[in-house]
């Protein structure tokens, strides 16, 4: 009787080539998720950053109030002409609410 050795070694060596496919297709999955979360980690830090460097500055600044409602009024007045004009004035007057808050 006459013994087929090789077709038994293909079963392990089919059995490593699957599971080295499969991990080397996670792999860069698992890499491209890490980065976007750190990413958003990151993203989140830098907003937090910012907005509390805009409070110490508006406290710093005298004049913002004014200049806010400044600004507000200018964009009240261009929501008009837009408005009359036949465009949509919601960003325009979105803006004013804005600056308008802000110089209270």
């Amino acid at each position: 009787m006459i013994t087929y050795k090789h077709s038994l070694w293909s079963i392990p060596t089919l059995l490593i080539v699957a599971v080295m496919v499969a991990i080397g297709a996670g792999v860069p999955t698992i890499a491209a998720q890490a980065a976007s979360t750190s990413k958003a980690d990151k993203d989140a830090k830098d907003v937090k950053v910012r907005k509390e460097e805009e409070k110490r500055l508006k406290k710093q600044d005298k004049s913002y109030t004014k200049q806010a409602k400044a600004m507000a009024d200018q964009y009240a007045q261009t929501a008009k002409l837009v408005a009359r004009n036949g465009g949509n004035p919601g960003p325009l007057l979105d803006a004013a609410a804005y600056f308008d808050k802000e110089s209270k």
